[in-house]
C-alpha cells in the first residue's frame, strides 16, 4: 500500500498561511482571499474526493510551490513582495472556473472570473492585488503553449493594456517572466511530493483532464516530463533549485520511475504482440484465495486513484464474499502470473457517491463492476475488454438484469455510437468518470 506524503487540504492552508506571514502579508484580505478561494472549490464538490486532477488539492499545492519558489536563492530578488501577492491570487485562481463542466483547464474562463467576480475584485482590492495583472498570470499558464500563444497573447495584449503597467514594457516583459514561472511550478505540481504510486495516480489522473487514452498514459507522462525538464530547462532548472531539496528529489527520482516504466511497457509490447504471448481471462470460482494471490490483487489494485478504490478497507473480505465476481487476466495462461482483474458484485454492496441515484437500488437486480485494474504496462492489448466480456456473461448466467459502473464519458458515448446495448444514468460534472448501465 502507498503512504502517501502530499500534504491535505488542511495542512496546505496552514502552509500557506505561514509563508503569508512571513512576507508580512497578515492583514484580513489575504487570509479571506485563502477562504474565498477555498468556498469556491468547494461548492462544486471540487474537493479530495473528486476524481479528476483540478481539484482544491492541486490549487493549493500550485500555490503553496509557487510561493516557496518565489522565495528561493533563483528569485528571491527578483520576484518582489507586489509580485508575490499576484502570484498568490493567480495561483489560487488559476483554474477555476464558475461553471466547470470537464476537468481539462480552461483558462480563459479562469481569467475572465478574476477580472469580473464583484466580491474576488472586492478583496483584490483591499491587497493591492491588480486583477488584469492576475488575468496575465493565469493565461500564460495555459497549456501546451506554443500551440496556443499566438492566441492567447492578444488576450494577454488586452489585460496589459487595462493594468497599472499599460505603459511599462519592461513590468510587461517581467510578468509574462512570472508567468512562465508559474507554468513550471503548476506543472511540477504534487510530482514533487509523494512517492511513485502517488504519482502514478496523479498521471491517470492528469490523463484524463488531457483526454490521453490508458494505452498511451506513460508514453505521454514521460513525454510530458521530458518537455519541462529540456525544453523548459532553463525554468525548471531555477523552480526546482529553489524547492526544498526533498522535494526536488522526490520529482526527479518520479520522472525517472516514469521512465522505467515506458521500458517495461515497450518490453511487455514486445512479448505480446511480437512473440504473441496471450492475455487470458480467467474466472476465479474459487475463494479460497492464499495471502500471496491476496497481495499480488492488492498491489494492482493500488495503482488505481484512490477515488476509484471502491471497498477499500474490506478488500481482502470482499475477494471472499460469495457474491463477488471475479475475473482474472492471466499472463500466456490460466495458471500464468496475474496482471489485472475485474471484481464486482450486487449494486447494494456499495455505496456510491451522494450525486448518483439508481432506481435499481435495493431489486437485487444489479451488478456493479469496479473500475477495471491492469497493472501498468498491460494497457492497450484487448485485456480490458477480454474480462469485461466475461464478467458480464458471468453476471448475466447468475440471474442479474443489469450491469453499472463509472467509466469516461467520451468511452462510453462511443459504445453507443457502436450501438452496444449501453446507456447513460448520470452524467457527473464537472465531468467525471459519469455513471452508466448495461442491460444484459
Amino acid at each position: 500500500m502507498s503512504d502517501s506524503k502530499i500534504p491535505n487540504i488542511v495542512d496546505l492552508e496552514e502552509k500557506i498561511s505561514d509563508l503569508l506571514k512571513k512576507e508580512g502579508l497578515t492583514d484580513s484580505p489575504y487570509s479571506d482571499l485563502l477562504s474565498f478561494s477555498l468556498n469556491k472549490f468547494k461548492k462544486q464538490n471540487l474537493d479530495e474526493q473528486y476524481y479528476g486532477f483540478h481539484n482544491v488539492s492541486h490549487e493549493l499545492i500550485v500555490t503553496y510551490n509557487t510561493l516557496l519558489a518565489s522565495r528561493g536563492e533563483e528569485f528571491k530578488s527578483i520576484i518582489l513582495k507586489d509580485d508575490f501577492k499576484h502570484l498568490f491570487a493567480a495561483a489560487l485562481f488559476h483554474d477555476y472556473e464558475p461553471d466547470k463542466k470537464q476537468d481539462k483547464p480552461h483558462e480563459i474562463l479562469a481569467s475572465n472570473f478574476v477580472t469580473t467576480d464583484n466580491s474576488l475584485l472586492h478583496l483584490f482590492e483591499k491587497c493591492g492585488i491588480d486583477p488584469n495583472l492576475v488575468a496575465v498570470l493565469i493565461l500564460k499558464t495555459t497549456y501546451p503553449w506554443e500551440s496556443q500563444k499566438s492566441d492567447i497573447m492578444k488576450i494577454i495584449s488586452k489585460h496589459f493594456s487595462e493594468s497599472i503597467f499599460a505603459n511599462d514594457p519592461n513590468k510587461q516583459k517581467h510578468y509574462l517572466y512570472l508567468g512562465w514561472f508559474l507554468s513550471v511550478t503548476d506543472r511540477i505540481g504534487a510530482y514533487a511530493y509523494g512517492e511513485f504510486l502517488d504519482s502514478l495516480g496523479l498521471a491517470k489522473k492528469n490523463a484524463h483532464s488531457m483526454g490521453w487514452n490508458p494505452e498511451y498514459l506513460v508514453k505521454h507522462a514521460v513525454a510530458y516530463f521530458e518537455q519541462l525538464i529540456s525544453d523548459e530547462k532553463e525554468m525548471t532548472d531555477k523552480v526546482l533549485r529553489s524547492l526544498p531539496k526533498e522535494m526536488r528529489d522526490r520529482f526527479v527520482n518520479n520522472v525517472l520511475s516514469f521512465s522505467k516504466l515506458r521500458e517495461k511497457e515497450i518490453q511487455v509490447r514486445a512479448n505480446v504482440v511480437y512473440d504473441k504471448i496471450p492475455l487470458i481471462p480467467h474466472f476465479e470460482k474459487e475463494k479460497d484465495f492464499d495471502s500471496e494471490f491476496q497481495k499480488r490483487l492488492f498491489e494492482i489494485y493500488d495503482e488505481i486513484p484512490d477515488t476509484l478504490q471502491f471497498n477499500k478497507k474490506t478488500f481482502f473480505e470482499s475477494l471472499k464474499d460469495s457474491k463477488t465476481i471475479l475475473v482474472t487476466l492471466r499472463y500466456g495462461s490460466e495458471s500464468g502470473m496475474i496482471v489485472g482483474f475485474a471484481k464486482g458484485g450486487p449494486l447494494e454492496n456499495y455505496s456510491l457517491i451522494r450525486d448518483i441515484s439508481d432506481e435499481n437500488f435495493g431489486k437485487s437486480n444489479t451488478v456493479f463492476l469496479e473500475p477495471l485494474a491492469l497493472e501498468m504496462g498491460y494497457w492497450g492489448h484487448g485485456g480490458g475488454p477480454s474480462m469485461r466480456k466475461m464478467f458480464n456473461e458471468i453476471a448475466k448466467n447468475q440471474g442479474y438484469s443489469y450491469l453499472t459502473s463509472l467509466q469516461l464519458r467520451d468511452v462510453i458515448q462511443n459504445r453507443i455510437d457502436r450501438h452496444e446495448n449501453i446507456e447513460f444514468v448520470q452524467k457527473l460534472n464537472p465531468e467525471r468518470l459519469d455513471y452508466y448501465r448495461v442491460t444484459l
